[in-house]
């Protein structure tokens, strides 16, 4: 059934579980990594090599991400069972060209792959004996550029450009449907949600810009984004000629802990979201509100 909407609100509060991170070193130049959060475990060798006297840093992480097997216990096993996985390779270099005195002038890089496999099952009858298996395997390719810049001195205001281009081929399963079972001894006649289309995919491709901009005092700092996606056909690699939307945010970020934790904040932003070809379920033009609270981040991250 198409959605209609004439105002959307949008609260994105997350889930209260902070992600269990971990790094220790391994040898000179080369840390263990490890991770978990939203039920995904990930982990991987990083290796950083700086030049502190040029500015400069480079580092390397490759890294495998597995769904747990026991969230609560967070227990992963690896066996012939297994049917998702994801291997990760991310690169950063940075050139700092800050001086003893002056202005503050840093510029990053980045850059990550991924591809991964994962196992679908889905019920094309309505039950089970009609299970069906398909295994799909998923790309990502994102590029990503930061910047810093601050006069340097005290209560001077910092701006951070950030720009990212991903193209994104994910595989992803039907939505579920109610099947009818039928009747059982004494007459009862239940309902059961099954897969019963099998996996789909559209690629997608996302240039995005932000400008992040902190007056240098007080608690708020201010993002201007700007989206312009391009999602392909069905089972299509290509992400063009489909569909487009152009979407626009204005950010107000909040932290809370600025003087002991800048790593929280809290934002919030009206956003307008505009389809410039194609068609989907949603109307030409959508516009609302969103709210998010951040952990972890790094002051001013954002894309």
């Amino acid at each position: 059934m198409k959605q209609k909407f004439f105002f959307s609100l949008v609260f994105l509060f997350p889930l209260i579980s902070f992600a269990q991170e971990a790094k220790f070193r391994l040898l000179p130049y080369i840390n263990g990594t490890t991770s978990i959060k939203n039920g995904l475990i990930e982990a991987g060798p990083e290796l950083n090599w700086q030049k502190p006297e040029k500015g400069k840093t480079f580092m390397l992480r490759p890294s495998i991400r597995l769904p747990l097997t026991d969230e609560a216990q967070n227990l992963l096993q690896i066996d012939r069972f297994t049917s998702e996985w994801r291997a990760i390779m991310a690169v950063q270099f940075t050139k700092d060209n800050t001086q003893e005195s002056g202005s503050i002038s840093r510029h990053s890089f980045g850059g990550q792959i991924e591809y991964g496999y994962t196992g679908f099952k889905y019920y094309p009858l309505g039950n089970t004996e009609s299970q069906q298996k398909s295994g799909k395997t998923s790309y990502d390719l994102e590029l990503k550029y930061v910047g810093f810049f601050s006069a340097g001195s005290s209560g001077a205001a910092q701006l951070s450009p950030q720009f990212r281009l991903r193209y994104a081929h994910d595989w992803t399963a039907a939505g579920e449907t109610g099947v009818v079972n039928p009747a059982n001894s004494n007459g009862v006649v239940t309902v059961s949600d099954m897969i019963i289309d099998p996996p789909g995919v559209a690629s997608l491709f996302s240039p995005a810009f932000s400008l992040q901009i902190y007056p240098g005092k007080g608690s708020f700092s201010y993002s201007p984004a700007v989206y312009y996606d391009f999602t392909g056909k069905n089972d299509s690699d290509n992400p063009f000629g489909n569909l487009n939307r152009l979407r626009l945010e204005s950010w107000v970020f909040f932290y809370p802990l600025l003087s002991d934790n800048s790593n929280v904040k809290i934002g919030v932003t009206p956003f307008l979201s505009v389809r410039t070809k194609g068609a989907d379920q949603f109307n030409s033009v959508e516009y609302g509100g969103m709210v998010t609270i951040k952990f972890g981040t790094t002051f001013l991250q954002f894309l």
